[in-house]
């Protein structure tokens, strides 16, 4: 399957917002399933919000899920993903973090959308 991150990426610096997707990126990975990181579209300051969204947006439409970061809600750009997955019937994943750790907790995207054999 493969999986689109969305979380803020605007308000915050470069290197905050790029570990926080890569974690997820790697931890989708891990999981058996593909990653799509917006966040490597570029910096937001070299170009405008519309300009990346307009990027990001068909990126989403290619991917089976979405995974939030748990920052989304604070997101303009997460916001508008979150309601384009819902409106396209995507199944939705939320960022969980086990307290006072870093470390991702239900992260379990299982096999949907993975062909059975019979």
């Amino acid at each position: 399957m493969k999986v689109y991150i969305s979380g803020m990426i605007t308000s915050l610096k470069h290197d905050a917002y790029r570990y926080e997707f890569q974690k997820a990126a790697l931890a989708i990975q891990e999981s058996g399933h593909d990653s799509v990181d917006p966040s490597e579209l570029g910096k937001p300051e070299h170009r405008s919000w519309h300009y990346y969204m307009k990027k990001a947006i068909p990126q989403l439409c290619d991917c089976d899920a979405i995974y939030m970061l748990k920052n989304w809600r604070k997101s303009r750009g997460a916001k508008l993903e979150h309601t384009i997955a819902e409106g396209l019937d995507m199944p939705i994943f939320y960022q969980i973090l086990e307290e006072g750790s870093d470390r991702m907790l239900n992260l379990d995207i299982g096999n949907y959308g993975q062909e059975e054999i019979i």
